[in-house]
């Protein structure tokens, strides 16, 4: 079995130290390529990096909502000279968070159309990010002339926001929360939507699952989020294993 994981910041500092064992570990539990997601210029920086000295990786750079006050027109210059950069399979992770308001909810608004408008010109789909703002979140996309293919990264909305995302055109990305014992909408969530627009993320090194929770999250631990997901729909881990592979290859424009 094979598993992609689509969402990890091993361009962050608690993996400065044993990148390269934390890789073997992932190789081990079968995830065969990472998406490694940038959340500001220093970080989208690193993702590229990374990507040119380890095969198994790819990039995905962008402001992150919590960073999006110091969206301006010289990161927008950056991002876009990295999203250029042929190592990059999207733009992310950009969206609102109305949980902790980092930056001003209008400077969110901006950093997020200013990143899809750069998705658009570059034809990159996008990691969204969502807290407590599913509602205005989904509002902004439908609201788009054009729409742009995406993640809905670390899903926890309503099933009735996942039935918007999913008309949107939108995958949902589930990671370690799934096994968290209060996620029973997440769940639903997860047993209800259509197989192919299902993704698996590790948000690493945040969210790590049950028995790891509270301790530093890794792409290995993919595997217990898949087998989660597996028994919520009753399927074979082998067969999440091949649908949710050939999702991320196929939102991602990843060589299968």
């Amino acid at each position: 079995m094979r598993f992609i994981d689509t969402h990890c910041h091993l361009n962050h500092e608690h993996f400065a130290a044993d990148l390269h064992d934390v890789l073997a570990r992932a190789a081990e539990a079968g995830v065969e390529r990472m998406v490694v997601v940038g959340f500001d210029l220093a970080s989208s920086e690193a993702a590229v990096r990374l990507v040119r000295e380890h095969p198994a990786l790819t990039a995905a750079v962008g402001i992150h909502p919590h960073d999006a006050r110091h969206y301006g027109p010289e990161a927008e210059v950056r991002l876009r000279e990295l999203a250029a950069d042929p190592s990059v399979a999207a733009i992310g992770e950009t969206g609102l968070d109305f949980h902790y308001d980092f930056s001003p909810r209008d400077a969110q608004r901006r950093a997020l159309l200013a990143q899809l408008a750069l998705a658009r010109e570059r034809d990159l789909p996008v990691v969204f990010h969502c807290r407590e703002a599913y509602p205005e979140l989904l509002d902004v996309l439908e609201s788009q002339g054009r729409r742009v293919a995406g993640v809905m990264h670390c899903w926890a909305g309503s099933c009735r926001e996942a039935e918007r995302a999913l008309a949107l055109g939108l995958y949902l990305g589930f990671g370690g929360a799934l096994t968290f014992k209060n996620a029973e909408e997440t769940r639903a969530v997860a047993a209800a939507a259509p197989l192919e627009r299902l993704l698996l993320e590790t948000d690493a090194p945040y969210l790590a699952p049950v028995p790891h929770r509270g301790r530093r999250c890794e792409p290995a631990h993919l595997r217990l989020t898949a087998e989660k997901l597996a028994e919520i729909r009753g399927v074979p881990l082998a067969d999440l294993a091949d649908a949710t592979t050939a999702n991320a290859l196929r939102l991602f424009a990843l060589p299968g």
